[in-house]
């Protein structure tokens, strides 16, 4: 694994303890040169009746080491960007700025070493879409399209891992969940063999130039006919299409059969009306629920001809009827698992139950609530049910339970809110699992946890190791990752096509894949975190490499790629970023600046005053102007003038690659001045500059906390972050972060909650 294998245990337990530097000052207060600098440049605006942004730095000063250590990183990036005090008032000089900044930074550090770090409590959270979806999966051995029945999450703290509302308009959609992955999952006697579904024409969506009469589907132009069909197993499917076509030009009618997003067929139709045909192909389809569709591949239109019969090509389907797997239908691995054994319906039911409830609510499950779960099985079945149909009841009914889809964290009766308390196994065992895999946790860990030895650190570290070693890790990079970098929703944020003609869709999956393995491989092969922003390879297909202008690659598939190139260095680069940090019609300085900000630094800017208003579209009245002269005269605005200083010079940086993420050459103005002095040109100044900034570090660490906790961060997560934050090194690595995140107090226990 690299580096983290290489340190032992006990030296990765005393590195999670910053040792407390004696030389610090100890007096609670604030150091008497810091309330000077204080008094002297700060305190007209932000002390008395009327203090400006709400900042009340003289109460921050009185209630010292009493006060929110939040206020106090607060008082830190000002200072430290530069921000404060603003430019039309008079400031301290860069070596008094920086005297003042050391000797706080020195306070703050030691007064934070002094606070305990805080457990937290983490309300019960809902699974997410795509956490039920792996968990059914891995529970059952069911792929269901979980999107078609469920809202999208809601996003709180920049990620969606954290929601709790069961309203029963939910509750009634998770039942119908669990009757679709039932039959999936438990195939009765009456199912085996081999299951036939036949389509008409009125059983399929249509789009584009279509029209249905009577019993066909008539395909005009470029069109499609499709459907969902849940396929129950992984195996041969036979599909048959009846069909036939309207003649004209050299070749016959054709429809292209598209299974999912990967299998696609090509069905050719020379036959007639009078003499339809019908063609069959057999094709190897994974479990789940995929769409099915037909589009008319070759439309013909020439009304020049002089033969009216050669002017215009049309298709026409009648059925399209599916069957499979042509294996037939046997018991399911799950159900073989569930129902192994003997005995009547119901003792099999109860004997399997006792096996398989566990891991679906993730706890010990007692002998009443097992019995509750047999008895509600059988008043949902029908008299005399063989215990095939129990098992499909006592599956929905366990997960339409709030202890399937909810993870909550109970606390004895007998503690009083405020106490702490260590999580039990169990409840840790359900953090490691989601927070590593965002799925249910394994045999391995849930035997841990009855062992009651998953609590033991050098336990946790192994089974950490482990986790991040297998392949479900990479949920890292597919949730975490795209979310924090606000890549997720891309497919949302497509260009304008008037702008960029050339711009294919199709890039927007491209791009946000190369994230996601450039993530995965940075945390799966345990390189140095700054090479997040510093790598010199990245991930590209062929189409992505041609749109990125880099020559060589060729295929659909991704590969690792050196690239020594100006456009080299991280997710600075990255098309995804880039995109996602501009306007669908070109760049914006301010949102790039403003991302970076925000994720990179962990420094979000407060929000945009009202009536700050927008810079003018193109064709508007002071489009004329240059990007950079229409943003000089938004910040003539004083109230914007202090974020923008910074946010447009970061910005301006990264003005090198366009708004589809292509490096641009020639005369492009890449020159900003933060306000602390700092010069910044071009991306590779920029790199050099977040990679030196203490924000990249405490970035990543509060996001990846807030992440794996399930929860927003507050001030009393302080301490653990500064802690976290100090001990990343140049040469520390992802995993080096996580093992130390899932030792925190915050991840280990939970406080009563009021």
């Amino acid at each position: 694994m690299g580096l983290t294998l290489c340190i032992p245990l006990s030296l990765l337990l005393t590195l999670l303890a910053e040792p407390l530097d004696r030389t610090l000052p100890v007096s609670p207060s604030f150091p008497e040169g810091v309330v000077a600098g204080f008094e002297a440049h700060c305190y007209r605006c932000h002390s008395g009746d009327q203090v400006k942004g709400g900042f009340d730095l003289e109460i921050v000063v009185e209630d010292g080491a009493k006060g929110d250590p939040a206020d106090w990183q607060t008082l830190l990036n000002v200072l430290r960007s530069g921000e404060m005090p603003p430019a039309d008032e008079k400031g301290p000089g860069p070596h008094q700025r920086q005297a003042l900044i050391d000797t706080l930074d020195a306070w703050q550090r030691h007064q934070l070493s002094l606070l305990p770090e805080s457990a937290g409590s983490v309300p019960p959270r809902r699974l997410s879409r795509t956490e039920l979806k792996r968990t059914l999966k891995d529970l059952t051995g069911v792929v269901i399209d979980v999107d078609r029945h469920l809202p999208a999450d809601a996003s709180s703290a920049g990620f969606d891992n954290q929601g709790g509302h069961l309203s029963p308009g939910f509750v009634e959609q998770l039942f119908r969940i669990g009757e679709e992955v039932a039959r999936a999952a438990v195939i009765s006697p009456e199912d085996e063999g081999t299951p036939k579904k036949i389509y008409s024409a009125a059983d399929l969506e249509t789009s584009g130039g279509i029209r249905k009469e009577g019993d066909h589907v008539y395909f005009f132009s470029r069109g499609s006919a499709k459907t969902d069909y849940q396929f129950p197993r992984r195996g041969t499917y036979r599909f048959t299409v009846r069909g036939w076509g309207k003649q004209a030009g050299p070749d016959a009618v054709a429809f292209r059969l598209n299974v999912g997003p990967q299998i696609k067929e090509t069905l050719t139709f020379p036959e007639t009306r009078a003499q339809p045909g019908e063609r069959t192909v057999e094709l190897r389809v994974q479990q789940g629920l995929r769409p099915v569709s037909l589009t008319f591949i070759n439309d013909y239109f020439r009304p020049e001809d002089p033969n009216p019969s050669q002017r215009d090509r049309n298709g026409a389907i009648r059925e399209l009827i599916i069957e499979g797997p042509l294996e037939g239908l046997s018991p399911t691995p799950f159900q073989k698992f569930a129902l192994k054994g003997g005995g009547t319906p119901k003792q099999k039911l109860k004997r399997g139950m006792s096996r398989w409830l566990p891991r679906f609510w993730r706890q010990e499950v007692s002998n009443e609530q097992l019995k509750e779960m047999v008895d509600l099985s059988i008043r949902a079945s029908a008299v005399d049910s063989p215990a095939e149909e129990l098992l499909r009841s006592a599956l929905i009914a366990a997960i339409v339970s709030p202890r399937f889809i909810l993870r909550t964290e109970p606390d004895p009766a007998k503690l009083k809110p405020g106490a702490v308390r260590k999580l039990n196994d169990y409840e840790l065992a359900t953090r490691l699992s989601y927070f590593l895999w965002g799925t249910c946790p394994d045999d391995a860990l849930l035997d841990l946890a009855k062992k009651g030895k998953l609590d033991e650190p050098a336990q946790l570290i192994e089974v950490t190791r482990r986790m991040l070693a297998d392949p479900r890790s990479k949920v890292l990079a597919e949730d975490f990752a795209t979310q924090w970098l606000r890549i997720r929703d891309l497919k949302e944020r497509a260009p304008d096509r008037k702008i960029f003609p050339g711009f294919r869709n199709v890039l927007l999956d491209d791009m946000q894949k190369e994230t996601v393995l450039f993530f995965d491989h940075i945390l799966r092969k345990d390189r140095p975190i700054r090479e997040l922003l510093y790598a010199d390879y990245s991930f590209l297909n062929g189409r992505l490499a041609r749109h990125y202008g880099l020559p060589g690659q060729r295929g659909e598939g991704h590969q690792k790629v050196q690239i020594n190139t100006p456009r080299s260095g991280g997710l600075i680069s990255h098309g995804s970023v880039l995109l996602a940090s501009s306007t669908r019609q070109r760049t914006s300085p301010v949102l790039r600046g403003k991302w970076v900000l925000e994720v990179l630094l962990d420094d979000a800017p407060p929000p945009a005053p009202p009536g700050a208003g927008n810079l003018p579209a193109p064709g508007e009245s002071g489009s004329d102007l240059s990007l950079r002269e229409q943003l000089e005269v938004h910040r003539r605005d004083p109230a914007c003038a202090t974020c923008h200083r910074r946010m447009d010079a970061i910005g301006f940086a990264m003005e090198r690659f366009d708004a589809v993420g292509r490096y641009r050459g020639g005369m492009i103005d890449t020159k900003g001045k933060l306000p602390d002095g700092t010069q910044i040109d071009g991306p590779g100044e920029l790199r050099d500059f977040v990679k030196n900034e203490l924000g990249f570090r405490r970035s990543l660490v509060s996001h990846l906390m807030t992440y794996a906790l399930g929860r927003g961060l507050n001030s009393a997560d302080i301490p653990a972050v500064s802690r976290l934050t100090r001990n990343l090194k140049a040469e520390s690595t992802l995993q080096d972060l996580i093992e130390a995140i899932v030792l925190t107090d915050a991840f280990r226990k939970r406080e009563v909650p009021e």
